[in-house]
């Protein structure tokens, strides 16, 4: 394939997300004092934290289904996941602030796959490489920018900066403007969302490559050009 142009999604592509927010979570809760001793005693804390994890698991991912749909607007997300939290578990803490120490912890959190480094750097030597994320701003530039990988990134776009989320077609017309690529078939998307990833890309018209890397089953009926379950399998089609 004659691809100038490799446009790939950030977590759960590159960078393992669910670990990322799973030490987010954690030290968000130590930071305010959620684990101090008290009458409970630290195994009833634990089970209610876990319980606490697991409801905003279930809370933010719907709320990031509302964003791609255009329901729900990042700021309003950022807070209100928590402001159901607080609620739900009569928590004593104020949403705001809660809200900004999660994303502060957030955008320490760097936990690139085991390949990524050496993908970024061979994807680098090949193609012009644009990152693509509806991800939260301050916290996508904090992780790509003290990784190992930013200095195989040509450009990062993010959502909140376009103004658009994936899959809106125009946030991929605004990278090929910026790279001025006009030809179509010099561009791939990758990434692990068949709704943002992959239907963004075949919205604007490009090839697709979906990274399943938890071997889910796919019964979107969006239909990816390549699949790959290993980001080792990148190199091969690239």
């Amino acid at each position: 394939m004659n691809y100038k142009l490799v446009l790939i999604d950030l977590d759960d592509t590159l960078f393992d997300y669910p670990k990322t927010e799973k030490v987010a979570f954690r030290n968000t809760f130590e930071e305010l004092g959620f684990f101090q001793e008290s009458e409970l005693g630290k195994e009833e804390k634990e089970k209610i934290y876990e319980k606490i994890k697991n409801r905003y698991k279930d809370i933010n991912l719907q709320l990031w289904k509302d964003l791609e749909n255009g329901t729900v607007d990042k700021d309003r997300l950022k807070v209100v996941r928590f402001e159901q939290l607080i609620k739900e578990f009569d928590l004593e803490y104020n949403p705001h602030e809660m809200s900004e120490l999660y994303l502060k912890k957030l955008g320490e959190g760097i936990f690139p796959f085991e390949v990524t480094e050496k993908l970024c750097e061979y994807l680098h030597s090949k193609y012009k490489v644009g990152i693509i994320t509806n991800g939260i701003k301050e916290v996508q530039y904090s992780r790509i920018e003290n990784s190992a990988i930013a200095k195989y990134i040509d450009k990062i776009i993010i959502s909140d900066e376009v103004g658009v989320n994936k899959p809106d077609k125009r946030i991929f017309e605004y990278v090929m403007n910026y790279f001025g690529i006009s030809d179509k078939k010099a561009v791939i998307m990758i990434g692990d969302s068949l709704g943002a990833d992959i239907k963004g890309g075949q919205n604007v018209g490009i090839d697709t490559c979906w990274v399943n890397l938890r071997n889910n089953v796919n019964d979107t009926g969006i239909i990816p050009k390549y699949e790959v379950n290993k980001l080792e399998e990148l190199f091969e089609i690239l």
